[in-house]
């Protein structure tokens, strides 16, 4: 919700107080969320392991402990690093962490650095409109999210994550050709919905996807992939949009998450079982 609803007051912030005025408020409030994190929030070094303790002696005590844990014997011996070659080999896996790379090119590149240069430069949109906007794409985006979790789960992970792809596409493409500030909201919406589900399918599909105690690895490596792209993104598609300007390079994003997305749906096993 923070980073949804971000734009609109850090846009106001831009507008009234000068480009400075979000980086300090951002400092200050990181700094009080530092401050209740060190006083408030409990150490847990000390008590996972008595938790993990009373679970195990709890769940040896079932009648469906077998159902409830796995026994030692079927929790891999491999090392992290053979881990992630065994997670390598297998194809789902790897295409739910190249869309997971793909988006978030898409989005610290083309939606957080080309998006506003395109509303301004093109639309003529003030920071407040440009980031009241985005603000109400991620507000729908969040009502979303919960209906989106709800159809993965019931109709399948590949039903979902595959229309987030080409809703992702067509939101790019929606703004750059927008006319006007009203296609640019429409946009938005197209956009925070995208991204509410992006949030949804993927992280379940790898969790559905990991062998049997190799949950760590699989995520570990999901997300190591996935945030490349946000170092990747802003460098790529900045320069493609230094050389081709802000319209090529949202077209060029919105081929990429659509190629990903027909990629997914071709080869990519479900992993749901409902």
């Amino acid at each position: 919700f923070a980073v949804g609803i971000g734009p609109w007051p850090g846009g106001l912030l831009a507008e009234h107080f000068g480009l400075s005025a979000p980086f300090a408020v951002y400092a200050v409030a990181s700094l009080l969320a530092g401050i209740i994190a060190w006083l408030a929030v409990p150490e847990t070094r000390t008590v996972s392991a008595a938790a993990s303790a009373s679970a195990g002696e709890s769940a040896s005590a079932s009648a469906n402990s077998i159902e409830l844990r796995r026994s030692s014997a079927d929790v891999p011996k491999q090392s992290f690093l053979q881990q992630i070659r065994l997670l390598s080999g297998n194809t789902g896996f790897m295409l739910i962490c190249l869309f997971g790379l793909i988006n978030a090119v898409v989005r610290t590149g083309g939606m957080f650095n080309v998006v506003p240069v395109l509303a301004d430069a093109k639309l003529g949109l003030t920071t407040s409109q440009i980031g009241g906007g985005l603000a109400l794409g991620s507000i729908l985006g969040l009502l979303a999210s919960y209906p989106a979790g709800a159809l993965s789960d019931r109709v399948g992970r590949k039903p979902v994550i595959v229309p987030s792809a080409f809703l992702t596409a067509a939101a790019l493409l929606a703004f750059c050709f927008a006319p006007s500030f009203g296609w640019f909201v429409v946009a938005s919406l197209f956009w925070g919905v995208a991204a509410s589900i992006n949030g949804a399918g993927p992280a379940a599909y790898v969790s559905d996807i990991a062998p049997a105690g190799m949950n760590a690895a699989a995520m570990s490596q999901y997300r190591v992939l996935s945030d490349l792209g946000y170092v990747v993104g802003p460098i790529f598609l900045g320069l493609l949009a230094d050389q081709q300007g802000p319209e090529v390079t949202l077209v060029v994003a919105a081929a990429m998450v659509a190629a990903i997305g027909l990629l997914f749906a071709r080869y990519a096993p479900e992993t749901h079982r409902r």
